[in-house]
């Protein structure tokens, strides 16, 4: 009986391991504590540089430059961005930009402010002069919005700065958009509209006509930022093709950028050079 019982053992100990334990292992690994991070905000500082060369600088509906190079640096953590970019033209006697933006974005919101210096506003043009009279550089926005995969929506207002109607009142200029990203025939596209809800700052202008008997008139007209009242003033179709390389993507862009309110359209293309 003992060299049965000897015998079972030994081939008990030959037999391989029960099922039983790799049950068990799954079961620990499905119950497991999940890493400290794992459902928290990332921790890390994510930074990058990128510069762009577009042929023409189109902004809302405007055409505010032609030929320019644009550089930007962007540092972010836990959903607070800092972004700086400006726009540099070829022409000296075009207008050039710095645009400081400091946003925080959390499941898919964003909530920010925006400065913007723009240089021909300031006879001095001095960076650190602040006001809220006309002759200052300065801009400030505030902007709401929502971006997911399918659609993102932004809305921005002007809060302080050289932002008048053509009355002399405060204007809020406020600029509404929609964009809407896809992918087709191996490009990613993107497409948008953008409207103003109301009459936004402005100035005006004198303008000499000559009548049929020769006679010269001289006419007052208004130029208005975005538009005299509800208005869709920019409307936008861009195509851009990723390439990458070791260290960094060279975006290539072709953008159809229009303005229904002033009949205008312009086709834009843009090279980028990004940081990975």
């Amino acid at each position: 009986m003992r060299k049965i019982l000897s015998l079972a053992l030994a081939a008990i100990s030959f037999l391989p391991a029960p099922a039983q334990n790799q049950f068990e292992a799954s079961a620990q690994d499905l119950f497991e504590e999940p890493a400290q991070d794992q459902f928290r905000p990332d921790n890390r500082i994510e930074a990058y540089v990128s510069g762009s060369l577009v042929s023409q600088y189109m902004w809302r509906g405007i055409d505010m430059a032609g030929p320019s190079l644009q550089p930007e640096v962007n540092i972010a953590w836990r959903g607070l961005s800092l972004d700086i970019a400006s726009s540099i033209p070829f022409d000296k006697e075009d207008i050039k930009d710095i645009d400081v933006t400091l946003s925080y974005t959390l499941a898919g919101f964003n909530i920010g402010v925006i400065d913007y210096w723009t240089s021909g506003v300031d006879p001095r043009e001095r960076y650190f002069y602040y006001s809220d009279k006309a002759d200052c550089p300065h801009q400030l926005e505030a902007n709401i919005g929502y971006s997911c995969k399918y659609f993102s929506l932004q809305a921005y207002t002007m809060v302080y700065g050289n932002d008048y109607k053509i009355d002399g009142k405060r204007a809020y200029s406020t600029f509404i958009e929609l964009g809407v990203p896809f992918r087709l025939g191996g490009l990613d596209w993107d497409l948008r509209a953008g409207i103003t809800p109301m009459e936004s700052a402005g100035t005006t202008y004198q303008e000499q006509v000559i009548t049929e008997t020769g006679k010269t008139k001289t006419y007052t007209r208004g130029d208005w930022v975005y538009g005299e009242s509800f208005t869709c003033n920019m409307a936008s179709l861009r195509a851009t093709k990723q390439l990458e390389f070791k260290h960094f993507q060279m975006p290539i862009f072709v953008e159809l950028h229009t303005n229904p309110y002033l009949q205008r359209a312009n086709l834009v293309l843009g090279i980028s050079f990004n940081s990975l």
